[in-house]
Parts: C-alpha cells; sequence; structure tokens
C-alpha cells in the first residue's frame, strides 16, 4: 500500500509539473493544526479538503480521493505542496511527545534542542542527522529505500511549535538529496506561518458511566449432587455446574441394561450398558437454569442437580482507534464468535452483520450533523448468551462541512435592515464579505470592525463590528468572508467609514467562520 501511494504521488507530482496552467495564489489555514500556509504561484497544494477539486487528475493515476484520504490520515498528512519546478513535500502534525512542553523553537534550551535532534539519531532510522539554520530551527533527517528497484529518498525537516511535532517531507526518486531539495523544502517552511494559538476542538461532554453491579459468583465447578437413587446405579462424569451444553454421563448399572438419561420427560440419550455394567451416554442440556439430570434404567435410577449456564458470548470493539472523525460516516469494527450476529441501534440507524468465520466484524455507521452519538452493539450465537456494549462516536465538520451546514439556515440580509434593526437578528445567521479595517477588543476577544461595501476602489463602507474566535489570523486590509451570528446591538464606529461620514453605530455580530481569506497586498 505504500509503495503504491508513494509511487502514485510521485506520477502525480510529474503530470502536475506538466500542465501549462499554474494554480493561483491562496491561503490554506489549518486552526486545529496550529498553521496556516501561503500558496505561491506555480503550486499546487493538496489537503484533505480539496482533493474533490482534483478528481479528474487523481482517476487518471488510478486511484480515488477515498484511498488518497485515507492514507493522509493514516499517515497524519494535513497538506502537500507539489513546486512546479520539482518535488513532492508532505506537511504532517502529531503531538510531540516528550517534547509537548516546548512552545517555540525560538525559546527552546540549547540542551532540550540536542535532546531533540539526539532522539532521531539514537532511533536508528535515520541515514543522517542534523541542525538546519532556518527560521524556525529545524532537525533535517536523511533516509532511503527501495521500491520496485528503484532507490527513494525521503528528506525530513523537524520542528516543534505549540507541543507540537511539524514534520515536513520530501520525496526524491532516483539519487539522494542535493542542495535544490533543501531550497525546495526552506521555500515550503518559509511559506509556513506558525499560528500563536492552537484552536482546539469543542470538548464533548465526557459521559458519566453507568455503574457495573458486581458479578454474580460463578460456581466452583465440581460432581453433582445425587438428589435421589434406588437399585444399582452409580453416576459418574456429571458436573454440578457448567457452561458447556453437551455433557457425558458415565456409570455402572446392571449389564447390558438399556440407560436412559432425560431431564423432565424429555429424553436427552440412551445408551446399552457393556457386560461388566458400565455405560456412557452423551447428551446436550435441554435449555439453562437448575435441571434435575434423571439417569435410570427399568430397575433403577439416579436423580442430580446440575446447572447450566450458557457462556456470555464475547464482543469487544477494536475500531475506530479515533473515535472522532471527519466525513459522514465511520467503520466501527469488531471481534465476536464465528459467525455470530452483531446487531447496532442507535439513532436513525438499525441493522445487523454476521462475523466471518474468525468472528471478525465491521458496520458502517453514518452521523448526519456535527456532534456526538452513542450506538449500542448486541452480539447473538447460537449456544451463547447475548452480550451488549456501546460506543460513542463523534462527528467534527470540516471547515467546508460546517460552511455548508451554516448556508442552510443563513438568511438574506442587507446591510441598511442590519443597521436599522440590530436586535431584529439577535441569534440569525448571515454572511458578508468585506474588508478588515482595524481591531478592538469585545469582552476579552478580539474585535475586527469589516466594511462590508466596496462603493470604489480601494474604498469600503458600511462598517460591522465582528467578533473574532482569535486563531482567524487577520491582518488589517484582508477581505474575507465573514459567516456570523448576529448580537442584537451596535457599538461606535469611526465617521470615515460610514457613508455619511457621520458618527457611526455599527452592528456586532460574531464569526462562526471566516473563509476565503485574501491576504492585504
Amino acid at each position: 500500500m505504500m509503495k503504491k501511494r508513494a509511487m502514485a504521488l510521485l506520477l502525480c507530482a510529474a503530470l502536475l509539473l506538466g500542465t501549462a496552467a499554474l494554480a493561483q495564489e491562496a491561503t490554506y489555514v489549518f486552526p486545529y493544526e496550529g498553521f496556516r500556509y501561503t500558496q505561491k504561484e506555480g503550486e499546487t497544494v493538496l489537503t484533505q479538503t480539496n482533493l474533490h477539486e482534483h478528481e479528474e487528475l487523481i482517476a487518471s493515476l488510478g486511484t480515488t480521493s477515498e484511498a488518497i484520504l485515507a492514507s493522509y490520515v493514516a499517515s497524519g498528512i494535513v497538506m502537500e505542496v507539489i513546486p512546479q519546478d520539482g518535488g513532492q513535500i508532505a506537511v504532517s502534525v502529531t503531538d510531540a511527545g516528550a517534547f509537548a512542553d516546548v512552545q517555540r523553537m525560538s525559546g527552546i534550551t540549547q540542551e532540550r534542542l540536542e535532546a531533540f535532534r539526539a532522539q532521531f539519531e539514537e532511533s536508528g532510522l535515520y541515514e543522517s542527522v542534523a541542525l538546519t539554520q532556518t527560521d524556525p530551527v529545524c532537525v533535517r533527517l536523511t533516509s532511503s529505500a527501495m521500491y520496485a528497484s528503484m532507490p527513494v529518498y525521503s528528506l525530513r525537516y523537524a520542528t516543534l511549535h505549540l507541543g507540537r511535532l511539524y514534520m515536513i517531507t520530501q520525496t526524491i526518486v532516483g539519487r539522494a538529496p542535493e542542495a535544490a531539495d533543501d531550497a525546495r523544502m526552506e521555500d515550503v517552511l518559509s511559506g509556513m506561518k506558525l499560528l500563536s494559538t492552537v484552536s482546539d476542538p469543542t470538548p464533548v461532554p465526557t459521559p458519566v458511566p453507568t455503574p457495573t453491579p458486581e458479578p454474580t459468583p460463578v460456581p466452583t465447578p465440581g460432581v453433582a449432587e445425587v438428589l435421589a437413587s434406588e437399585g444399582t446405579m452409580e453416576v459418574s462424569g456429571v458436573p454440578a455446574y457448567t457452561n458447556d451444553p453437551v455433557i457425558t454421563v458415565t456409570g455402572v448399572t446392571d449389564p447390558s441394561a438399556e440407560v436412559r438419561v432425560a431431564v423432565d420427560d424429555r429424553t436427552l440419550g440412551k445408551a446399552t450398558a457393556k457386560k461388566d455394567g458400565t455405560f456412557s451416554v452423551k447428551v446436550t442440556l435441554p435449555q439453562e437454569g437448575d435441571l434435575v439430570l434423571a439417569v435410570m434404567t427399568d430397575s433403577a435410577e439416579a436423580m442430580l442437580a446440575v446447572q447450566y449456564e450458557m457462556p456470555m458470548i464475547k464482543l469487544e470493539i477494536t475500531g475506530p482507534e479515533n473515535t472522532t472523525f471527519t466525513g459522514e460516516n465511520i467503520m466501527v469494527r469488531g471481534r465476536t464468535e464465528p459467525e455470530a450476529t452483531v446487531y447496532i441501534e442507535g439513532k436513525g440507524m438499525s441493522t445487523n452483520v454476521k462475523a466471518n468465520k474468525n468472528g471478525d466484524f465491521s458496520i458502517r455507521v453514518f452521523i448526519e450533523n456535527e456532534g456526538s452519538q452513542t450506538f449500542s452493539l448486541r452480539a447473538k450465537a447460537k449456544g451463547f448468551r447475548e452480550n451488549r456494549t456501546e460506543i460513542t462516536l463523534t462527528r467534527e465538520f470540516t471547515l467546508r462541512e460546517g460552511i455548508a451546514n451554516f448556508r442552510k439556515r443563513m438568511q438574506s440580509v442587507t446591510y441598511a435592515n442590519l443597521a436599522k434593526e440590530p436586535e431584529k437578528y439577535a441569534g440569525k445567521s448571515f454572511m458578508f464579505r468585506g474588508r478588515v479595517e482595524a481591531f478592538t477588543d469585545y469582552d476579552g476577544q478580539p474585535c475586527a470592525l469589516v466594511c462590508v461595501d466596496n462603493v470604489a476602489v480601494g474604498e469600503w463602507k458600511d462598517p460591522v463590528w465582528v467578533v473574532l474566535t482569535g486563531e482567524e489570523e487577520l491582518s488589517a486590509g484582508d477581505v474575507a468572508t465573514f459567516y456570523l451570528v448576529g448580537e442584537g446591538l451596535t457599538l461606535p464606529a469611526d465617521s470615515r467609514y460610514a457613508r455619511d461620514s457621520s458618527e457611526a453605530e455599527a452592528p456586532v455580530a460574531a464569526a462562526k467562520y471566516v473563509a476565503e481569506i485574501s491576504k492585504a497586498k
């Protein structure tokens, strides 16, 4: 799989180099991963959310956007940059582990920097390990492998920021890394802006676990108690407690006598005693519970107490490892008894699947909206007691999905109506595209003054105070699309932003999403 993935992306790079059309400049913001990247002229940038824009190219490679997305998720890849002059550079972000306390490379001590470098050297995975003079400082790593008799080299730059490990990786085919490859790495690094804060997803309340009752003690296996006996009948091989429905009743009675084993009036099995009186009858117990087993001939009988309890069927969930996901569905995997039936129920879902001969099963679970849902799983098979378990899954919208969902409830609002009756739009969703003019503070949160009407070249009017989350990385002069929820009030704004040049009362709205940012020249 890794071979196919590596070669597919190399082919992707080759095709992109051959195309005449150049990608337009754009800024990609990754708030959860703590950085943004400004695309340069001629570069192609692939992200987890824009693969659909390259469907034709991906199809020509004999793969799918779903397959590439899966490899991105598995490898922690946030984006890939394919420069016009060659190269294939991926950026992945993971937790920094033992270096989670490092906030910025500019403030790291020399001792900690050396320890960061040494951990890669001691791993034995790299052919060379050295520090760079880049900003921020990185550890430069090289390694190589063979794919289909062709050497493939990896050049990596590793750095730390806000407790995260940033790994920039360039794949090079058929030759060792050269100075030009390092120049490409530094070019990508220069285009990355490490944000001052990393946005955390909205925390999901931790469900309070239901207290688990103490399990009923399992009786100690032993010999079944003889409740009554008559004539020549000695019984052995009958357990006092069993969770196996099949038992073998042995004993001694009259020679050549017919032996019958029964529960109530139901005969479970028969056998003929040998000439020495010994017998053996294999029977299947009819139901769970406290049973009275009768072993009899025409002239003798023994009654024994047997407790039979079916074994609990195995049911364990083995995946997904991370129950928080993006996209419409996620695969739930588990293990039970071979060919058992597993039922799953939850909001808008009720279905079942059959486990394979190894007991493995998988069920695709769909969650329509953002948030957490709990699903109940139940396993059932002949000869076993049912078992149940639960899994809570959390769907997070990508920026694109969040905006699409926001648009469903968005109202069409004119600035004139909003400014005239701001209280009418309290809690309402709407959108404006405008230019950032200035910044202030609003109840401890950053707030931007945004003018939403471009009345002339370089002249913007109609101000709105936009309360930000702090992760937008906006600057004065930037033009962006703001997806807003009205606050129902106004704040004073400079008269130069009003159409009539008088002191203005600008409506206030909170930014749910900020997208399509055009940076100021």
